[in-house]
Formats: C-alpha cells, structure tokens, sequence
C-alpha cells in the first residue's frame, strides 16, 4: 500500500509541476484553435478502453501513439490494426508495426486515418444538396525508441530508462483543398527494477501549422505525463504463471495527467485486470475514465470508457466501448500479432 501511495504521489506532483511551467498557457481559452483535431482521436481498442491513460503503461505497439519510449520494451515484431465505428458514420482507422532489434533499438511505423464521406454540399439556402463531398484525414508516422540508461547496481532486462520520437508527415483534403504538414513527438518511459511501477512523459504534435488556403491553425499539441503500477500477479484468481516475460497478469492501474494546448488539463485513469488461464491463453477486462471528455460533452456515462481482450499464443484481439452523450457510442475494434 505504500508503494501504491507512492505511485499516486509521484504522478500528481508530476502534474502540478508541469501544470506550474508547461501548461501556463495550455487552457481552454484557446479552444477550437487548433488544426488537424483527427490527432486528438484515441487509437488501439486497448488505450481507449483504459481511457486513453496510457503513457505510463506504453508496453505494446500501441504505443507509438502515445509515448513512442514504450517501444523499446518490445521483445518481438508486433503489428496493430484497429478500426473504429463513430457517430454519424465517420471511419476511423489505425494501424502500427514495430520491429525492435537486439542492439539498435526499435524502429516502428504508425498510420492514423478519418474518413468522413457523403458531405452534402449547397451554394443556397435549399432542402436538396448540390452535391456531396468527402474530407480525408492522415497522419503517417515513423518512430524509433531504445533504451539509454539502467541504474548501475541493479541492471535487469526491464529496469531503465528509455526514450522515443516520431516523425509525422499529416495531410488533410476537403472537397478538393489539400493541407499538409509535418509534426515530431518525444516519449519517455522509466521503469524501476524493484517496483513494478512506470514513469511515462511524452509531447504530441510539435509542428508546423495546417494551412487550408490563406488560414492557418496550430497542431494540437500535447503534453502527458503518467504513471502505472501492477499488482496482483500472485493473487490465485489471476490464474497460472507464465514463462514468457511479456504475458503479464494481476492488476493494472494507471493514472495520467493530460494537457492538449486548446483544453484545460485533465486527469485520465484506467485499469486492466488479466487472467491467465493457461500458459499460451489469457483474457482482460479494462476500464477507465476521463475528467477532460466529461467537462466537454453531455449524457449520461460520458467520460467512461470500458472494454475487454483475449490473448491466445500470439494473437489478440481487444475491444473498447466509449459513450458520446448524445452523439452517440463509439466502439473499436482492433487485432495485434507478435511474432
């Protein structure tokens, strides 16, 4: 109970430090000013379903969405496809591969795309459109992360410090307007060799503006600062023990600080609870929370966010439910491979 005091502690305080300096003008005040709000959008049904706090976990190829540190923890290949079912018919689609190598890090590529079609377009004031158009938007990302430091005395395969960055190439159309521009995000993950506990910082989206014609708008830029802590791994309901370091069961909180420039910095939370049942299957349940989505949207269970996942041998698939009030549930669905 300590250490998960100690856990709570240290990702609040980490908050309110940058909260002093970073997010001085990081506020609400400068709402609906930033371009390219796609990149905003929740990738991987396991993030979403442990309500996006994830910067602090950053443990499979998700993670170049969030904290691109995280993929230096990779042992194997794993690759990522999701897709997204929103409201009013908006397709959302994610994809990811991450390749980490024995001595020169991890190289990882990363696809964001948002699909609005069947716009209906009028030049009046009419009950039938003109015509319809469609808006595309996408984001392509090439990512790399290794660890660079291990306390001394207590070297282990998983203690240490790691670091990432991205590079993002972002191109929007609209009924015929083309916008690009190009965007890089830090990442930085501590891990501790005597705690099963995670440090997590990461900046989003520090670009060039989007420019649609002669207006521009800044990239919503990003700063998340987390942690996790694993507990439960010895519980009998967790199941069996694994020989593979990377099934993990028991317990999993997360709690994470979010600040994007054009909103008020809120708090995300979430948890996993994995059950082995057997050496090659396991099964989670997730759930989280943010404070941010429900200040912005109204309806009943706005902010929460749950989902579940089967693991079996190196196959995933997971799924995630998050309510929009009264725009309406969004869903995710999304498969990973290790290999």
């Amino acid at each position: 109970m300590k250490r998960l005091r100690l856990f709570l502690l240290i990702t609040l305080q980490s908050g309110l430090l940058l909260k002093a300096g970073v997010w001085a003008d990081f506020n609400a005040k400068s709402a609906g000013t930033s371009g390219a709000a796609f990149l905003k959008v929740g990738a991987g049904a396991r993030p979403v379903a442990l309500g996006d706090a994830f910067v602090g976990i950053a443990d499979d190829v998700n993670t170049i969405q969030s904290n691109t540190a995280g993929l230096a923890t990779l042992k194997k290949n794993e690759f990522v496809a999701m897709r997204a079912s929103l409201f009013q018919d908006i397709e959302y689609n994610f994809f990811a591969f991450a390749y980490p190598t024995q001595s020169q890090g991890t190289f990882a590529l990363g696809l964001n795309s948002l699909l609005v079609s069947d716009i209906e377009k009028r030049t009046a004031d009419t009950d039938a459109p003109d015509s319809t158009f469609s808006s595309n938007d996408s984001a392509y990302t090439l990512a790399y992360a290794r660890k660079v430091w291990d306390p001394s005395s207590l070297e282990t395969e998983s203690s240490g410090l790691r670091l990432g960055a991205g590079l993002k190439y972002i191109r929007q159309s609209i009924s015929g307007e083309i916008a690009n521009s190009y965007a890089a995000d830090l990442g930085s993950l501590y891990h501790f060799s005597d705690w099963p506990m995670t440090l997590g910082l990461s900046v989003q989206n520090l670009g060039s503006k989007v420019k649609f014609k002669s207006e521009s708008d800044s990239l919503p830029l990003t700063v998340q600062c987390g942690a996790s802590y694993r507990l439960g791994e010895q519980w009998e309901i967790s199941g069996v023990e694994s020989e593979e370091e990377e099934t993990k069961r028991g317990l999993l909180l997360a709690l994470e600080v979010h600040s994007p420039r054009d909103e008020d910095p809120s708090l995300r939370a979430g948890s996993e609870f994995t059950r082995l049942w057997t050496g090659d299957l396991s099964t989670s349940l997730r759930a989280g929370y943010q404070t941010g989505r429900s200040r912005q949207i109204e309806g009943a269970g706005t902010g929460v966010a749950a989902g579940a996942g089967v693991q079996y041998k190196f196959f995933s698939f997971d799924f995630a439910w998050m309510p929009f009030g009264a725009l309406g549930n969004t869903y995710r669905y999304s498969i990973k491979i290790r290999f």
